[in-house]
């Protein structure tokens, strides 16, 4: 048994597969509809530039910040997957690891949006923000790529709630996130049948699947 494995099996809170699931809040078809056009051209960034969202403590406003789009899959052991099912549906392609490392995946950095830190953070980003407009176009453009590049791989949250089945949360960053153990990309991924370990459906479509994938030579 190679270390690697060993390893894997006496730490089970992280998992050798990382799942994207698809079609949140879709009618089931059209939810195996996106699962089969992803194993057909990649997965792809999503199309609008990934929001950043925190509660201003002293202003009690909701303050946006901003990241490249992304793509994502979550870090969860097959043991607790029923849990992220419940949320995100019953449809999923599952990536070895190695192969979302080797294609530019990295684990989200989850903060506390009611620290103090974080909340010095946004003191200098908004200082950045000003500094932008004063400097030279090329030293902007970098410090701009970089505050993107910072946006799309940091997610704020309250960290001390118990996640909740709430796409209204979700959208104002109120839930939770941390336990999604999300990782991220700022690239599409044209992937390759050996990157994909498992692929998740419902009973119902298993056939229709094992047609589908014949006839795509997916």
């Amino acid at each position: 048994m190679n270390n690697r494995l060993l390893a894997q099996l006496k730490q089970r809170f992280t998992s050798e597969v990382l799942w994207h699931f698809v079609g949140r809040s879709k009618p089931e078809d059209e939810r195996y509809q996106i699962l089969l056009s992803i194993l057909k051209t990649g997965l792809k960034i999503g199309k609008g530039n990934e929001e950043f969202k925190f509660l201003d403590v002293r202003t009690k406003q909701t303050v946006t910040l901003w990241g490249y789009p992304v793509s994502c899959l979550a870090d969860i052991p097959l043991k607790d997957l029923h849990i992220h099912a419940e949320r995100y549906g019953r449809y999923a392609i599952g990536f070895h690891k190695e192969s979302a490392i080797n294609n530019n995946f990295h684990p989200v950095l989850y903060v506390n949006q009611y620290s103090s830190v974080f909340h010095r953070f946004i003191e200098l980003r908004n200082q950045i923000e000003v500094f932008l407009n004063t400097t030279n176009k090329e030293f902007a453009e970098k410090l701009q790529e970089f505050l993107l590049l910072l946006g799309s791989i940091a997610k704020s949250g309250d960290l001390k709630a118990n996640p909740v089945n709430d796409i209204k949360w979700d959208q104002l960053q109120l839930n939770n996130f941390y336990y999604e153990r999300e990782w991220r990309s700022v690239y599409d991924w044209s992937f390759d049948k050996k990157d994909v370990a498992i692929i998740i459906i419902p009973d119902e479509k298993i056939s229709e699947f094992a047609r589908d994938r014949k006839s795509n030579e997916l």
